[in-house]
Formats: structure tokens, C-alpha cells, sequence
């Protein structure tokens, strides 16, 4: 009856892959604001870097995910890392409408990886 939710390596193994590419650029957003706008090189080439490794763990990715189903759990996680970010590191509010405009994307990339 539950063979069927089996998982193989090879997926999750591609669920870590995503999940370093959203770590990486989660890093690489955090720098990129630190650097103020490319002014402070050591930030500015510190994000440079990690949205380099991170598509490197995306190519790993859309070998076994679809590159739409990948693409769009990516921007989901990397929708909610951001935010979390700005909140956490930055003291950045997020409006109602904005609130509603997150959630809207989110259900519709969802839906698009559903589809």
C-alpha cells in the first residue's frame, strides 16, 4: 500500500542539491545587500560566488526534477529565505498588500509545479 510514496536516493539526493542552491543564494542575497551596491568588494565577490555555486547545485537538480518543478521550488524557498532574511538581518517590514502578493505567487508556483 505505501510502496508507492517510496522516495528514490536519486531524488532525494536531488532535494539536497536544491536545498544547497537555495542555501547558497540565501548567502549570496545577504552579501549582495551588505555590499552596498557593489561597493564593498569583498561582499560584492562573496555573492558573486555563492550565485555561482548555487546554480552549479541547480545543474545537479534539473537532472532528475523537471526544470519548471525545480525552478519554481527554488523561488519559492528562495521567496521565504529572503524575506526571512530582511526581517531577521536587516529589520525590514513587509506591508499587507506585499503579504498578499507573496502568497499569491507562492499558491501560483505552486500550482505551476502541480500542473
Amino acid at each position: 500500500m505505501f510502496h508507492d510514496l517510496s522516495i528514490s536516493r536519486e531524488l532525494i539526493i536531488a532535494i539536497l542539491w536544491l536545498l544547497g542552491a537555495v542555501a547558497t543564494d540565501m548567502v549570496a542575497i545577504y552579501a549582495l545587500v551588505r555590499s552596498q551596491g557593489f561597493r564593498r568588494r569583498i561582499w560584492a565577490l562573496l555573492s558573486i560566488g555563492m550565485i555561482f555555486i548555487s546554480f552549479m547545485c541547480m545543474r545537479r537538480v534539473v537532472t532528475v526534477i523537471p526544470l519548471g518543478v525545480a525552478y519554481a521550488l527554488w523561488c519559492v524557498f528562495g521567496i521565504f529565505g529572503t524575506l526571512a532574511i530582511g526581517f531577521l538581518a536587516f529589520h525590514q517590514k513587509i506591508s499587507r498588500r506585499k503579504r498578499l502578493g507573496i502568497v499569491l505567487l507562492t499558491i501560483g508556483i505552486v500550482c505551476m509545479s502541480l500542473a
